[in-house]
């Protein structure tokens, strides 16, 4: 039994020791992790990668070299650059995004690069995204090729990635290392992005509250889009609780809509309901403006002025002065 025991014991010690031989400790990398990212609209880009030092080396054309390079390890297959050291650098989308013109799905890409001696580079997107480096790249698993040219830059002794021409709908991703920069604009379909998220959230929690619903509807009106929806959104939010606010915004979004019969009546509704607000008479003197009735808009401008807080009354005053001239 004692030697049955001992056994055990020595099969728990070992098994221990294995584990323990396995564990590695971390050390700082030579070439650091980083992460950048950068919001457009509702979609987002994420980059992670490692950031290599050029430490007085001549990198391009030497430590990295032009076309594809010779691969003594992994699947021995001609490789393209890593464009950054250590495992993948990888891109993440969060939507769907054209990139140069091409299509590509949203998610997460192993980024690849051949670099050129002169002409353009190849910059490739891969549904690989976990490989080390680019030692078992295959062009199978390419999920979209695009062309680029570099340009001379300042030096940057540490690679780095980064936004620049940032855009409502789109934004260029760019690698700068040594004397380079490369990048490609990423683009969005923002307007079916941005609408679907707004209804999203409608659909949720907040959908349960009229500020929620004026702020779309606002939020429309003041872009000049969706203003087949904006109609819709407003009406929910007086259907959930009608107040000066929301009343008065419905009456701009029928205006936009081309329904001025029916926005005039609201805004005469509102100042029959709101009497003491002097913003009803402000909104109904624009409206009246928007349909040539300069002498009607002049008349509420007017009662409004008397009626406005301080810090309305100069712009008041002058729509006063230009309806005058």
């Amino acid at each position: 039994m004692k030697k049955f025991t001992s056994a055990i014991m020595a099969l728990m010690l070992l098994a221990l020791f294995s584990e323990l031989h396995s564990q590695q400790i971390m050390t700082p990398r030579v070439s650091p992790a980083a992460e950048v990212s950068q919001t457009i609209g509702f979609s987002k880009i994420s980059v992670t990668y490692s950031r290599p030092s050029v430490q007085g080396r001549q990198v391009w054309g030497n430590l990295v070299k032009y076309g594809m390079e010779p691969n003594e390890f992994g699947n021995k297959k001609a490789m393209p650059w890593r464009a950054g050291a250590n495992e993948n650098t990888t891109v993440t989308f969060s939507d769907d995004v054209t990139i140069k013109g091409k299509p590509l799905k949203a998610g997460k890409y192993g980024l690849h690069m051949i670099p050129a001696e002169s002409g353009e580079w190849t910059i490739i997107f891969s549904k690989d995204n976990q490989a080390w480096g680019s030692f078992f790249y295959e062009e199978s698993n390419d999920a979209l090729r695009v062309q680029a040219s570099p340009e001379k830059s300042h030096f940057e002794e540490w690679l780095t990635y980064g936004f620049d021409q940032i855009k409502p709908a789109s934004a260029r991703l760019f690698m700068h290392w040594e004397n380079l920069r490369i990048g490609v604009t990423c683009e969005f379909d923002e307007p079916s992005i941005t609408l679907y998220n707004i209804t999203a959230q409608l659909t949720g929690a907040p959908g349960f509250s009229w500020q929620n619903w004026n702020q779309a509807a606002l939020y429309a009106l003041q872009t000049s889009r969706f203003l087949d929806k904006a109609e819709g959104w407003i009406k929910r939010s007086v259907s959930i609780n009608e107040n000066v606010n929301n009343r008065n915004l419905l009456g701009y979004v029928l205006m936009a809509g081309g329904k001025t019969d029916e926005a005039m009546k609201i805004f005469r509704e509102n100042i029959e309901r709101y009497s003491d607000n002097w913003n009803v008479y402000d909104s109904y003197a624009e409206a009246l403006a928007q349909t040539g009735d300069n002498k009607g808009a002049i008349e509420y401008f007017e009662k409004a002025l008397s009626m406005a807080p301080e810090g309305q009354k100069k712009r008041i005053q002058k729509a006063i002065d230009d309806l005058k001239k």
